[in-house]
């Protein structure tokens, strides 16, 4: 998706002249709002019929979400940018990219492979805990607090399900990134637990070797031809940690039961 809103539109609509865009995404753009109160990232949400008092009443719930490994929402608010009147999400902002931006330049040691790993089980944990699921995990919807791949935070924090849009999740339609997507949110039945666990599968994959487990850079693949590569576990490369290499072969599982639990997946990745 291309930019839609000027540094013009969004300093008059936020009322401060210290604002930078940051980056699209499937419901908006976001911006950081630099205030003497707090330095924000400002989601402003493109859909015209985005319910404000519903989505206040629902932040309750993302609020129960207390990890530092989950970005923090605090508010809902109204803005009128470029003429409309846009829901904006506020969130925390969080210094140093994200993961889809680190990927390209470094691989990350053995250990920070593990923090990596270690850091995305803690966040998806704290969401089902407040019986949220993400739904879209991937490598832009994971900051790196501090540039370094051992302190992941997950952003965004299931807003396919605070949007209202579970129900044109439906195949071949989908909602969230489909290199991402777990088979059963592909097939458009209902996302589980585990569906989140599969997306910490393809991460970890793409984190630690730079590359897709399923699809090539710059790749153009049938619907048929992709289902068939995702139903078989992709080679894991030698140089893995033993812990990481065991929770991506679990986690991309075709069969939801097989990934596991995230519970059993901290354990394993702690060595307990």
């Amino acid at each position: 998706m291309d930019q839609q809103f000027t540094t013009a539109d969004v300093e008059q609509a936020v009322g401060v002249p210290s604002v930078s865009y940051l980056g699209t995404g499937t419901f908006g753009e976001t911006w950081r709002v630099v205030t003497a109160e707090r330095d924000a990232a400002y989601k402003i949400i493109y859909r015209d019929d985005a319910d404000l008092e519903r989505l206040r009443r629902e932040i309750a719930s993302y609020r129960r979400v207390v990890s530092e490994n989950v970005v923090r929402l605090d508010d809902v608010l109204p803005l009128a940018v470029a003429g409309k009147r846009r829901v904006t999400l506020v969130f925390e902002y969080i210094e140093g990219g994200d993961l889809a931006q680190a990927i390209p330049r470094v691989r990350p040691t053995a250990d920070e492979l593990v923090n990596l790993a270690s850091g995305l089980l803690a966040g998806v944990a704290a969401m089902h805990a407040a019986s949220l699921l993400h739904r879209d995990l991937k490598p832009a919807n994971i900051a790196l607090r501090g540039g370094g791949y051992a302190h992941p935070v997950v952003l965004d924090l299931g807003l396919a399900k605070l949007m209202d849009v579970e129900s044109i999740t439906r195949y071949p339609q989908s909602i969230g990134t489909p290199m991402y997507m777990a088979p059963e949110q592909l097939r458009g039945e209902r996302a589980l637990k585990a569906s989140d666990l599969w997306a910490v599968g393809v991460v970890l994959y793409e984190a630690a070797t730079g590359k897709h487990p399923y699809v090539a850079q710059g790749e153009t693949l049938s619907w048929d031809e992709f289902f068939r590569r995702i139903a078989h576990k992709p080679t894991l490369p030698d140089f893995l940690p033993a812990s990481v290499a065991d929770l991506i072969d679990r986690c991309l599982s075709d069969q939801p039961h097989k990934r596991g639990t995230v519970a059993k997946a901290i354990r394993r990745i702690k060595g307990e």
